[in-house]
């Protein structure tokens, strides 16, 4: 769990806003979630009839234990300081997952439900900060969810939060102008700077005045949407960014976070092949400004581990019959969760912190992984270049850890030890890489290079503290895309050309390969020389 920080070095500072001063500031994440029907174990009667207890479908306290520690396990790996929850069944569904959470050494004190309207799923939060006020926002008729609305105090500072669920694509866009009107009517009563986030489930696209406009079934509003048009995050065709949130004269605009990251990214749902992001985290102008909440520039990204896709598909929770049937009791959700991080530091452009950096900070390989993406000025002593191809390179400080330069690397030397001020950091598809270095200096040769590899084949490879590293020799058999090795352990396998692919139950050896992350760990073979036919 993060603590507000007494004393912290210039560059973690620099990370939650320009001109921060030491002994001041938290950091904190937040997190959105549709976990897909969390149920207790009461009968209600509002329940759906496949999560009844004791029906025909086998919902019962094992498949409620399996569920409930299945989504506790993402929020734990998440670790963030406020959930934002959307289909928990009940006040009892969420003291089940809160308890869980506990038990795994993830406490959260504070808790909220929307509970107002009898509805079969409702909007939740999990908090580590107290929540201060809670009121519902309600929407249509009765069996319509009501929009949870919460205000948090971090640090003295409220922090307004607005958890939304809205109607599903099973309808028109007209059902979700209900939710986006009674939404747009409660913000219109905040102040200008008040920092707000919109957060949830909105069942719409970031950019659904694109997409849904030639859909029939979905545009009987005349091209009109709620999450873009009445929520105002596109004035005219255009969405809104970060310049024009900022420049605006106003308030009445917002900016979707979907936008900090790549186009190819933009998805926390994968229906039979089409990608949608129905889940979203909507800010406000006033978490750009310099007082109370700030958003940490560039810090927006979904959650997608490996152990959250089955088959390349989401893994959700699991029935027979395609989805129909008997729960299976395996599984998580439909959605993968979205994540943002946040500060009490004043807001700072992404592209500025380097600026404000006079000198730049000595920090080891190991530090990189604390800091967020983008612009750094950062010095690397005694990197050991261990891995070369093209302008791509690994390095790995001794008895320390490796990183990825990629496509930095063209001047570098395999075996040569370099200081180096690295300049740009990177996360793709989860891995953290070096884009951009300066004033490398060569400072000798390394006389011991085996020092530097993992050749113990005992190791587990896709270990989160293995990323980046260069297996020096192990043996195994490959089979539908895995490498199974040791005692009974298995990763991925990245092969960059067909060719280098070997068949299937192939007895091989890996030599000198590194350990990548693409959604998930995977050995990465790039050259002929790194594969053995045993």
């Amino acid at each position: 769990m993060k603590q507000f920080i007494s004393h912290i070095p210039i560059f973690l500072l620099l990370l939650f806003g320009c001109g921060a001063s030491p002994g001041y500031g938290a950091s904190f994440k937040i997190v959105s979630y549709n976990v897909e029907n969390l149920f207790d174990m009461h009968a209600d009667v509002t329940e759906y009839p496949e999560f009844r207890p004791g029906g025909a479908f086998g919902w019962d306290s094992n498949m409620l234990d399996v569920k409930v520690g299945n989504i506790a396990s993402v929020l734990k790996d998440l670790d963030s300081e406020i959930i934002a929850l959307q289909e928990i069944e009940s006040e009892n569904a969420l003291v089940l997952l809160q308890e869980r959470l506990s038990l795994m050494g993830v406490k959260y004190s504070y808790a909220e439900i929307a509970v107002g309207r009898k509805t079969p799923v409702r909007c939740a939060v999990l908090s580590r900060f107290p929540i201060i006020l809670k009121e519902e926002i309600r929407v249509g008729h009765d069996n319509e969810r009501s929009i949870l609305k919460v205000v948090l105090d971090i640090e003295n500072k409220p922090l307004v939060l607005y958890v939304n669920h809205w109607k599903s694509k099973s309808g028109p866009e007209s059902r979700r102008l209900k939710y986006a009107g009674a939404l747009a009517a409660d913000i219109l009563k905040l102040a200008c700077d008040v920092d707000f986030i919109l957060i949830g489930d909105f069942n719409s696209d970031y950019n659904e005045y694109e997409t849904f406009k030639d859909e029939s079934r979905f545009n009987d509003t005349h091209g009109i949407t709620g999450i873009n048009h009445i929520i105002k995050t596109v004035k005219g065709t255009q969405i809104v960014d970060e310049s024009f949130l900022t420049q605006q004269k106003d308030c009445q605009y917002v900016y979707n976070l979907w936008l900090e990251i790549p186009e190819s990214r933009r998805w926390s749902v994968n229906f039979f092949g089409q990608k949608n992001s129905p889940d979203s985290m909507i800010v406000s102008k006033g978490l750009y400004d310099k007082k109370g909440i700030s958003y940490v520039d560039n810090s927006f990204d979904k959650f997608d581990p490996d152990y959250l896709f089955d088959d390349n598909k989401v893994f959700r929770w699991q029935r027979a019959a395609r989805g129909k049937g008997r729960h299976l009791g395996k599984g998580y959700s439909d959605h993968l969760p979205i994540y943002a991080e946040f500060s009490t530091e004043p807001f700072c452009f992404a592209s500025q912190q380097t600026q404000i950096l006079s000198e730049p900070e000595s920090l080891s390989i190991a530090d990189l992984y604390r800091l967020k993406k983008g612009p750094v000025n950062v010095v690397i002593h005694d990197g050991v270049v261990i891995y070369k191809q093209s302008d791509h390179a690994v390095i790995k400080q001794k008895n320390g850890r490796a990183i990825y330069v990629y496509k930095a690397a063209k001047e570098l030397q395999y075996g040569i030890k370099y200081d180096m001020t690295v300049t740009q950091l990177n996360r793709y598809y989860g891995n953290l890489e070096i884009t951009d270095i300066k004033d490398a200096k060569a400072v000798g040769r390394e006389a011991d290079m085996n020092a530097y590899y993992i050749n113990n084949s005992a190791t587990d490879f896709a270990a989160p503290d293995f990323r980046n590293e260069v297996i020096e020799q192990v043996n195994g058999i490959y089979e539908n895309g895995w490498f199974h090795y040791g005692d009974d352990r298995k990763i991925k396998v990245y092969f960059s050309g067909r060719i280098l692919k070997p068949r299937n139950f192939s007895a091989i050896t890996f030599s000198y390969v590194r350990i990548g992350f693409h959604r998930h760990p995977e050995i990465i073979v790039e050259k002929m020389d790194q594969i053995q036919m045993n």
